[in-house]
């Protein structure tokens, strides 16, 4: 009882506050507006960055956002064919002959605390390097590639040049490595990753077996029978108006408007006439300036149109008017509702019952209603939908008066994280070795849980040797934040590709950590874990939708001063210190290949951490296998490949006893 009343009031005030958000965006827009044109005088060399994001607020000189993906090549390394990538990708033009991605060329800098771009001499030999064939007096191979990886990675971008950089990594193999860095805002400004990556796009699904299907990506149910509702209405009612179009527009019926037309016509005439103006001044909007003269002419001109095609006008109205009051008229309405009472109605009632009696008969037969216009057929085909509908407007509805309680009680409440270092801000990376897909689908099918559930679980059991290889204290639960992307995010090109488009909402979930002194299974980790992604399922639709917004729309940066959220941000991030993020192949089983022809083994993207977040895990799936890859602070070095080492062991751990129970 106390529970509901506490969700209730939680609810309530929310409520209460949608229109303090309301004026808290229009105030924004226009103070953000009215700042931005006031920098711009004091700076006009620079061109300044005019949206603001999660990452925009987290960012700081000592911790940027900067994301590294890493592209290892077999074959040698070919420096010559990646600049002549390079040099395409800069000089691409799009359809109105403007350069595509102008960007690439300017510097990143910041003026009066707001990011702007800042044209300069651009260099590609600048953002294009290849690294040294040794590294600490040793040839690279695949024994220090990871170290001279990680090295590469915690040092910053270089000042004075455009805020991404290539470098070619040779090995004393057969192969090579290629690690992309760029900032954040460069996939806010038209750019994607698969654009700087000389790869071939992929073009087609992959044969085979199918993609797995992450439960991060549908969190938040979408309606069914909504939009099927509202589809089969809006069918139903395009058709009638088709047929009364049909029947009273003077463009389909001319011989409307070669007699004086009734009352009841005239009516229709104007509606039609109505509808038809809003049409055309949707598409005649689209094509004037934007602006409330224009606008305002246009309507009036086409208003002209419209009623002069059709004759609407006000000595018509008296005419139609007078028609209808007309003597003769009276006693035709008259006549004609006669003839239908005495003569049609009683021969259309036992066919209209018959035809029930039909549709009846056919529903409980066939299971199907060939008889869509009777009332059976309605109900038939309408009860259920409604049923349905209602059903998914009281989930969300549900979903939406527990959120706020879920918000409060279970993210913003979290207990403290297990963050026990200061934060130097450059990054350190490592990766796994690689699990086939194949295995942990296996895994998965025996024990009865999701592919995501067993990679968490051998992720749990990672951070777990980390905490006794470094002596800290083992929780029993570790807060998380999870998310979803498709790798569409790092291969897809095109202009109508978004990179927020293959990015899933977050999911905060507290993470179970088996300490080894408890003798905790495998598989009863597994079944924990289980349990809890579950239960976060459930309750956090709401928060997963909305952090999905904010990812495509950036609704809470527009509604919330930028202050608050990054307290807010800040907040969170000391209690969530970790993220998972899931990277799922669009492709399985198909490996990219160079431009030039050559096969790419090994693709791993870093999410960086950032705020008082230290560690990022990436569960990177390619091709046929995944590899766990983490970004963290550089305080963490050199204990952090423990985060990642044991994960192919794990996985296998939990295939054996899953085998053997």
């Amino acid at each position: 009882m106390w529970d509901f009343i506490l969700t209730l009031t939680l609810f309530y005030f929310t409520v209460l506050s949608v229109p303090v958000l309301l004026a808290s965006f229009i105030i924004l827009r226009i103070s953000h507006a009215l700042w931005l044109s006031c920098i711009s005088i004091l700076h006009p060399e620079v061109e300044f960055v005019r949206y603001v994001t999660v990452r925009t607020l987290l960012d700081t000189h000592r911790n940027q956002g900067i994301i590294s993906v890493l592209l290892g090549v077999k074959g040698q390394a070919q420096p010559e064919a990646v600049r002549r990538h390079l040099q395409e990708v800069v000089r691409r033009r799009d359809k109105s002959g403007n350069i595509a991605f102008p960007k690439l060329r300017h510097c990143l800098v910041t003026r009066c605390g707001t990011y702007a771009w800042q044209r300069g001499k651009f260099d590609l030999d600048q953002n294009l390097t290849v690294a040294p064939f040794t590294f600490k007096g040793r040839a690279v191979t695949e024994f220090n590639i990871q170290e001279y990886v990680s090295d590469i990675v915690s040092k910053y971008l270089p000042a004075g040049i455009p805020p991404w950089q290539i470098i070619i990594i040779p090995s004393s193999e057969d192969n090579h490595y290629i690690l992309v860095k760029l900032h954040h805002l460069l996939l806010n400004e038209g750019l994607n990753i698969g654009d700087l990556l000389p790869l071939i796009p992929p073009t087609r699904q992959a044969t085979g077996s199918p993609g797995s299907r992450s439960p991060l990506v549908e969190v938040f149910k979408k309606p069914v029978f909504i939009p099927a509702l509202k589809e089969k209405l809006t069918e139903e009612l395009s058709n009638r108006w088709n047929e009364f179009v049909s029947n009273y527009d003077p463009l389909e019926r001319p011989e409307l408007l070669k007699n004086t037309p009734t009352l009841t016509e005239f009516l229709a005439i104007t509606l039609i006439t109505f509808i038809s103006l809003i049409k055309d001044c949707r598409k005649g909007f689209r094509v004037i300036k934007d602006d409330a003269f224009s606008k305002i002419k246009y309507v009036f001109k086409a208003t002209i149109k419209e009623t002069n095609k059709r004759q609407v006008t006000v000595k018509n109205l008296v005419l139609s008017l007078m028609a209808t009051l007309d003597p003769r008229n009276l006693v035709n309405i008259f006549l004609s509702y006669f003839w239908y009472v005495c003569f049609v109605l009683p021969i259309r009632i036992p066919v209209t019952i018959y035809a029930e009696f039909l549709a009846l008969y056919a529903c409980f037969s066939l299971k199907y209603c060939p008889y869509p216009h009777t009332f059976v057929g309605v109900v038939y085909t309408y009860v259920p939908l409604f049923y349905n509908s209602l059903k998914e407007i009281f989930y969300v509805f549900g979903i939406l008066f527990s959120a706020p309680k879920t918000v409060i009680q279970d993210i913003l409440m979290q207990k403290q994280s297990v963050q026990t270092i200061t934060l130097c801000g450059r990054k350190s990376v490592a990766w796994s070795d690689a699990v086939k897909v194949e295995t942990i689908k296996k895994v998965a099918k025996q024990t009865g849980v999701s592919e995501t559930e067993v990679m968490l679980a051998a992720v749990s059991m990672c951070i777990s040797r980390y905490f006794v290889h470094t002596n800290h204290y083992i929780p029993e639960d570790l807060p998380v934040t999870m998310r979803h992307i498709s790798s569409n995010y790092v291969f897809a090109t095109g202009p109508n590709i978004k990179p927020e488009d293959a990015m899933s909402g977050i999911l905060c979930l507290n993470l179970a950590v088996p300490d080894p002194e408890k003798e905790t299974t495998a598989l009863d980790n597994l079944l924990e874990i289980k349990n809890k992604f579950n239960t976060a399922l459930e309750k956090q639709g709401l928060s997963h939708l909305l952090t999905m917004l904010q990812t495509k729309f950036g609704i809470l940066t527009k509604f919330l001063p930028s202050t608050i959220v990054s307290v807010y941000l800040k907040y969170l991030s000391t209690k969530y210190a970790v993220t998972v993020t899931e990277v799922t192949s669009r492709y399985p089983n198909v490996k990219q290949k160079t431009l030039w022809g050559q096969e790419v083994n090994t693709v791993i993207y870093w999410r960086p951490p950032q705020a008082n977040t230290s560690i990022s895990l990436c569960l990177n799936e390619y091709a046929d296998h995944v590899k766990l890859g983490v970004m963290c602070d550089a305080q963490l070095v050199p204990h952090h490949p423990y985060l990642v080492r044991g994960f192919p062991e794990f996985i296998q751990d939990m295939g054996n006893a899953a085998s053997a129970k």
